[in-house]
């Protein structure tokens, strides 16, 4: 998980994250915190869990979730893989 760059003022929070997993990535989808989260795939595929929900994801596709439900990749489908994580919520 490489932080790219985080607002530092203002009301909202932004974390744009370059997420790599290899091969010796687990299945994780416990991950829940406050905001939205948005995911675009750059490499490899992944079954991508939110909530009670699963969604395939390939090169191309994104993914736009409240991130306050449990979520998280929860199969591995083509290693590596890479993907964006923009994570939005609101500064307290």
């Amino acid at each position: 998980y490489d932080l790219l760059g985080h607002s530092l003022a203002g009301d909202i929070a932004v974390e744009p994250y370059l997420i790599t997993l290899r091969s010796d990535a687990k299945p994780y989808t416990e991950f829940r915190h406050a905001g939205v989260e948005f995911i675009y795939m750059l490499t490899g595929r992944v079954l991508y869990r939110h909530a009670d929900k699963t969604y395939p994801l390939a090169p191309g596709d994104s993914l736009f979730f409240d991130s306050a439900g449990l979520h998280g990749p929860e199969e591995l489908t083509e290693l590596p893989m890479t993907y964006l994580s923009i994570i939005i919520y609101p500064r307290t």
